[in-house]
């Protein structure tokens, strides 16, 4: 696991709402000059993508600049956080920077996860 935890300050994972979830391929197939193709796995556990959104008010979304700028070195760094298609905590890392926009008097904050 991370040495990093996600504030507990901020909700504890992605809304189910608009979640989308893409393992991603763990197989190397090479191709035979007879015969069907050989494959194996590329390595002992697979990554899994997370794109997904959470909805902040001002101080919640000034605590996760802080968490994301200053702690995670500009999202670079692992750290411990909730899965939300099984609830169990795992590491992830971000794969992209996010987005926020204002909705509503809150901020509604996009942001791409993978699952170590």
């Amino acid at each position: 696991m991370a040495n990093i935890t996600w504030p507990e300050l901020l909700p504890a994972t992605l809304l189910i709402d608009g979640l989308s979830k893409q393992p991603q391929s763990n197989v190397i197939r090479t191709t035979m000059d007879a015969g069907p193709q050989k494959a194996r796995r590329r390595y002992t556990a697979r990554t899994i993508r997370f794109g997904g959104r959470q909805v902040f008010d001002a101080a919640e979304l000034a605590v996760f600049e802080q968490f994301y700028h200053v702690v995670l070195a500009d999202g670079v760094l692992r750290f411990n956080f909730t899965d939300p298609s099984t609830l169990e905590t795992g590491e992830f890392r971000f794969t992209a920077d996010y987005a926020a926009s204002a909705v509503e008097g809150l901020f509604e904050v996009s942001m791409q996860l993978e699952r170590l």
